[in-house]
């Protein structure tokens, strides 16, 4: 029974560890994300007159990100999971098993209707929004400043 108990927390050991490294790259990207984002603006800007585009290209790469911080979000759950069970003591009965990320989130996947409705909590998110409204803040203000 010890060699199974040890063999199942190595196993949660080893998932947690590449989870976390998963997790940390998904929040370096979203970073990445809204710095291509303000790029593209600028460039925008600097080089024609297409401000709707800008706003295209901002209210895309919001999708984007809330895209990507949904899949993060998925990480972050099964992370909680694995990090509840390894700090069960030794011997403990444990309800799930190591290894189960993708089977755990298909016996819970939502519907389409549902995906969208993660993507725009994800999107609403203060982490996420607060960038790419103050984006659009600064973009419309550009925008009638120039025109008026």
């Amino acid at each position: 029974m010890q060699a199974v108990c040890c063999h199942v927390d190595s196993a949660l050991r080893q998932e947690w560890s590449v989870l976390q490294n998963q997790y940390d790259h998904y929040e370096t990207f979203a970073a990445i994300i809204k710095l291509v984002c303000i790029a593209l603006v600028v460039s925008i800007f600097c080089f024609s007159d297409a401000h709707l585009l800008s706003i295209a290209v901002v209210l895309l790469l919001w999708l984007q990100e809330a895209m990507w911080k949904t899949f993060q979000g998925r990480i972050e759950a099964r992370l909680l999971v694995v990090e509840t069970l390894l700090s069960q003591p030794s011997g403990t009965e444990q309800s799930d098993t190591a290894m189960q990320f993708n089977r755990n989130w298909l016996a819970q996947r939502p519907s389409v209707v549902g995906l969208l409705i993660e993507y725009a909590k994800s999107a609403l998110r203060p982490t996420v929004a607060f960038h790419y409204i103050l984006l659009l803040l600064v973009i419309l203000t550009a925008c009638f400043t120039l025109s008026g």
